[in-house]
């Protein structure tokens, strides 16, 4: 019986050694869009879905900025928009945004 349970724990053992860092290691997930903002601390690259209103996801943290408000450019074009119910105040922080194309602030709610 205590050669049964060994090899039994052996065979456990084994299988969790070989899964765990394949368990571990999750998929990147894909964006949309990606861009780099900076919202006073260091430019931070995000990524985002399609909705401008998507969250802006960390892509080394996993740290979801929510805006709240756009003011970019695109080429001659001006996007000024706020979300609906949101507003801008002393619980939000304006970042800068680029993406290659847009350029311009974000406004996030804070944390």
């Amino acid at each position: 019986m205590p050669k049964l349970l060994t090899a039994s724990l052996a065979a456990i053992l084994a299988l969790a050694l070989f899964a765990g860092p394949a368990v571990a290691t999750k998929p990147a997930k894909s964006y949309e869009y990606y861009a780099t903002i900076d919202c006073g601390s260091g430019p931070i690259e995000v990524g985002s879905g399609e909705d401008l209103f998507s969250p802006l996801v960390d892509l080394s943290s996993g740290k979801r900025y929510k805006p709240i408000a756009w003011d970019v450019t695109v080429g001659d074009t001006r996007i000024q928009e706020v979300k609906p119910g949101a507003k801008p105040n002393k619980h939000s922080v304006e970042c800068s945004y680029t993406d290659g194309v847009a350029t311009g602030t974000v406004t996030v709610a804070k944390a």
